[in-house]
């Protein structure tokens, strides 16, 4: 457990540090995180990284910024992530999502997305487009993704190809 108050922000690495301080916190460092690994004994991740206990706690903290997913082991993202209206930062980097989901376009703060190294094979263009602050989409590492890029067998604009870094 880790909080640290900072000038501008407060930054939490656990569900715990988000039970007792709400909404807050504005960065929320759960990368490589036990916190995340499911203890219900009814869903089907049991004992696996899963979305469930990430969801609940996501709930608290409506005007995160910075969200640090890396790491995990995920194989989905829970809906209420893109409930998270001030969110400018995403580190989704080495988990294990095949596919992104189209409600991206929610996240209309986002300047950073980081989903390198998953297996991605195809980004909901359409959507990623309407986000108008979104600066830097890092790709590196989604093989089949970065093959297709390269290939041009996505449609992107002009916008979206100049935001994306392959390395």
């Amino acid at each position: 457990m880790y909080i640290r108050h900072t000038s501008t922000s407060v930054i939490a690495t656990s569900l715990r540090d988000i039970a007792r301080l709400g909404s807050c916190v504005l960065e929320l460092n759960l990368s490589n995180s036990n916190d995340l690994v499911c203890h219900q004994l009814m869903c089907e991740h049991l004992g696996d990284a899963c979305s469930c206990r990430l969801a609940l706690a996501l709930e608290r903290v409506p005007c995160l910024q910075r969200l640090d997913l890396s790491k995990n082991q995920l194989r989905a993202l829970p809906d209420a992530l893109f409930a998270l209206q001030s969110l400018k930062t995403l580190n989704i980097q080495h988990n294990r999502l095949t596919t992104l989901s189209t409600d991206v376009y929610k996240l209309m703060q986002l300047e950073t997305l980081d989903v390198r190294y998953n297996h991605l094979t195809t980004l909901p263009v359409e959507y990623l487009e309407t986000l108008e602050n979104l600066e830097t989409l890092r790709v590196k590492g989604n093989d089949k993704l970065i093959h297709r890029l390269q290939d041009r067998q996505l449609n992107l604009s002009d916008k979206l190809k100049t935001k994306i870094v392959l390395d």
